[in-house]
């Protein structure tokens, strides 16, 4: 059964120190029926909630069902909020950031000294690591090599299934998915506040309400995002193309996570994990 929504839009996010336009920073894509809409590049963060306030308000003054998924982690590995929040609930770890996570209109940011914050939570060393060469923080090693005894694993249960998949406690060079996800469930807490009740998050809280966000993996399109053309950068082609698939593709398939609940609840799942072949059919393609 067809999990129904008049609108949808695809974020790549970024967590730039700067603001930044172009490769490597904010994208958003939407689509309409499957119909591509208007690809738009907000140079920060506080740019594209902005923008994204005013598009969620937009939907439900029509009386439109909007799904948001973003190319962000939105739980970490089994074990991690319950140490940090004492609650084994994803969600209470997005309040425990919001309360503790400073992002200017500028982009500038504390992430990695929250991080550290966060490893100081934990036996050992870590779970988290990586940073710029000149942070000295004595809790947040520089190499993943230099953890040991955090008592945490490296992957979610989602990740497995997802090729390529980054850990969630990279937070610096290629594929620092944790950096992007620290300053990304800070924000999206604040969003599910204010649009609350009408707002829910997919796996946690189900995909009934009218404004569901969801967590993705744009790499999941990547066959088709290779042969596409006339993008200005691949972030653009992901997010264009990524809205377009699930605008076509049988999404109560998709919302259907095989994992208990849980785990759900906890780690989150990836929307499309497992189920790369039908996006790429959906976009006219065929593989896996």
């Amino acid at each position: 059964m067809t999990a129904a929504f008049d609108r949808i839009i695809v974020v790549d996010w970024s967590a730039s120190s700067t603001p930044k336009r172009g490769a490597d920073s904010i994208w958003i894509g939407a689509s309409e029926k499957g119909r591509a809409q208007p690809l738009e590049n907000p140079p920060t963060r506080a740019a594209a909630m902005d923008r994204l306030r005013a598009q969620i308000t937009d939907a439900l003054g029509q009386g439109a069902r909007l799904l948001i998924a973003f190319d962000i982690g939105f739980g970490f590995p089994r074990g991690f909020a319950r140490t940090l929040t004492g609650q084994p609930r994803a969600l209470a770890v997005w309040d425990w950031l919001e309360a503790r996570i400073e992002d200017d209109t500028q982009n500038r940011n504390n992430r990695f000294q929250v991080a550290a914050r966060i490893n100081a939570h934990f036996p050992g060393t870590g779970p988290f690591w990586g940073r710029p060469n000149g942070c000295a923080l004595p809790d947040l090693p520089a190499k993943g090599r230099a953890r040991v005894g955090h008592g945490l694993a490296e992957l979610r249960q989602t990740e497995l299934i997802c090729s390529g998949a980054h850990p969630m406690w990279k937070l610096y060079t290629t594929g620092a998915v944790g950096s992007q996800s620290l300053l990304g469930q800070a924000h999206l807490a604040r969003l599910r506040r204010e649009f609350a009740p009408g707002i829910g998050v997919w796996p946690m809280e189900g995909a009934a309400a009218q404004l569901v966000l969801a967590e993705t993996y744009l790499s999941l399109i990547d066959t088709e995002v290779r042969a596409a053309r006339g993008y200005p950068c691949k972030d653009a082609a992901q997010v264009d193309l990524f809205a377009r698939a699930l605008g076509l593709v049988d999404l109560g398939a998709l919302l259907d996570a095989p994992a208990d609940p849980a785990t759900l609840i906890e780690e989150g799942w990836i929307l499309g994990a497992g189920h790369q072949a039908a996006l790429l059919a959906a976009l006219g393609l065929t593989g896996g």
